[in-house]
Parts: C-alpha cells; structure tokens; sequence
C-alpha cells in the first residue's frame, strides 16, 4: 500500500475506529460516569409532553449514534469511487452503523447491571441514518458552493484540490 494511500485510509477510519472504540469502552462500563449538564436535560425532557412516549435513553442512542453514522458516511465518502450515489453510500454507512448497534447491544447484555433492547437498537440505527444523512447532505452543499466559485474546473480536479475531507 503506497504512503499517501494509507495516509487516506487513516484520514478516513481513524475517526470511525476512535468513537467505535468509546462507544465500547462505555457500553463495558456497570455504570455510566454522570455529566451533571445530561442530568439537567434528563430532567426537563421529563417534564417535557414528550417526556411520556420514550425514555430518554434512546436519545442518548439516537445522539450517540448519529455522531457515528456521520463518521462512518464520511469514512465510505472519502473511500469509494467519487461517482458513487449518496443513497449508496447512506445505505452502506447506516448498515454498517446498525450492525454495530446490535453488536453493542449483545455486548451490553452481558455486562452487569446494564440492559440490552430492540428499542435502543432501533434509536442506534435511526441515529445512524440521520447522521450519515446529514453527512451527505453537508458534503452536497459544500460541494456546491465549491463548484459554483469553480466553474472552469472539471468535477476530478474539485474532488483532488477542493474536497475538505482529503489530507493534503
């Protein structure tokens, strides 16, 4: 693998692989550290009217998720052929981010005094998508506005000298 290859494969997994690596390191955890601010916005969302229709745990999962759907659509954006649709592309990142979501899921089943659901699988994997979508929908008009100031340009030379996601 030539130097500046693997340099783009960094760029592009080493996010993913970080925040995949403290979405385990929490879900081990018998007990989640407490972030006074969360406890706050727990509270209020309580006493919010939507406070009845689901617990506030699977906005956490929705969050939490979300963040890592928009990594993981970045990550297969910067990896696969610049032609490639952005509803493939927000089809394999939201797959990828709801295998992992189950994994996590089973994972957490077997730690002690924490619980596993399909409901929080389901907030995983519709954060997932969300992020992923906002990726995509970020990079559309990045990309825009790029080619508009751009016009002589062709679409190769944007993606090699315009495109924020790659290393330079």
């Amino acid at each position: 693998m030539e130097r500046s290859q693997l340099r783009r494969w960094l760029w592009a997994l080493g996010p993913v692989a970080l925040y995949a690596g403290a979405i385990v390191l929490l879900s081990a955890q018998s007990e989640l550290p407490s972030v006074g601010w969360l406890w706050k916005l727990r509270y209020l969302y309580s006493q919010s009217p939507l406070g009845g229709l689901f617990g506030f745990d699977k906005i956490q999962h929705f969050l939490e998720y979300a963040v890592f759907g928009f990594l993981i659509a970045r990550a297969v954006q910067i990896l696969s052929d610049p032609k490639r649709r952005s509803v493939r592309i927000w089809l394999v990142a939201t797959l990828l981010g709801a295998a992992f979501g189950a994994t996590d899921e089973l994972h957490q089943y077997f730690v002690p005094h924490r619980d596993s659901s399909v409901g929080d699988l389901v907030a995983d994997t519709l954060g997932t998508a969300f992020g992923a979508a906002s990726w995509l929908t970020l990079r559309s008009l990045f990309r825009e506005r790029s080619i508009g100031k751009t016009s002589d340009k062709t679409p190769e030379k944007i993606r090699a000298t315009d495109d924020p996601t790659l290393p330079v």
